[in-house]
């Protein structure tokens, strides 16, 4: 008899252990798509969008529909470098580098959400930036140029401290509410970023779903 009620107690414990577990996994998904530097990242209308500094980096999109927060889906790049990104409701503009020429590209590229569909990513127009090689550049050009850099910082840029970015225009999501968290920290002689974009609800006192787009930890060099 005491055996018997020691592997019930075993068994529930074991149960209790499965459950937890199975509810963490369903909390945090995946492994962040950025560890070794931060990404350009702007917020748009229902996605989040990085691009990363590294050569040949692709535009990577996370996209939120009917239903909830997507896969991420990868665009290939346009010329060699990208120097800044910008978000609209439905679109994501970027400021490339193409090395071999010397110009400085703009590709645009749309996001379509349909009902029942997952959204769809795909470029719209190409424009130059002609910014002159030599003399002054004109300020509607600088002007242009700047929005790049502003309208896309690097995820976390110099910010100390902890905050969230909220994602607007979610559609068919009316008991959700969407944000990206960020965590940046420079304590002990390490720097650390963490960026999630969560799923919680619309009270937000419940946190369904973590997706962790950034996590970086650098050890300060002192010379």
């Amino acid at each position: 008899m005491k055996l018997s009620c020691a592997a019930k107690g075993l068994s529930a414990l074991f149960s209790l252990c499965v459950l937890l577990t199975s509810a963490a996994s369903a909390q945090m998904s995946g492994k962040p798509l950025f560890t070794n530097y931060p990404p350009y990242l702007c917020v748009g209308g229902g996605f989040v969008a990085m691009a990363g500094i590294g050569p040949r980096d692709p535009l990577v999109v996370i996209a939120i529909d009917v239903n909830g927060i997507e896969a991420p889906q990868t665009i290939p790049s346009v010329g060699d470098a990208v120097f800044g990104m910008q978000c609209s409701a439905s679109h994501i503009e970027l400021l490339v580098n193409d090395y071999k020429s010397g110009r400085f590209i703009m590709p645009l590229y749309s996001v379509q959400w349909v009902s029942q569909r997952p959204t769809t990513i795909h470029e719209e127009q190409r424009e130059d930036l002609n910014l002159p090689k030599f003399g002054p550049t004109p300020p509607a050009l600088s002007y242009r140029k700047d929005s790049f850099e502003w309208g896309g910082n690097r995820a976390g840029g110099y910010t100390r401290g902890d905050w969230y970015i909220w994602v607007p225009q979610v559609v068919d999501r009316p008991n959700d509410t969407y944000e990206v968290h960020f965590v940046s920290t420079d304590t002990g002689g390490v720097s650390k970023l963490v960026v999630t974009l969560l799923e919680e609800t619309l009270d937000k006192k419940k946190i369904t779903k973590s997706v962790p787009l950034v996590h970086i930890e650098v050890a300060d060099v002192n010379d």
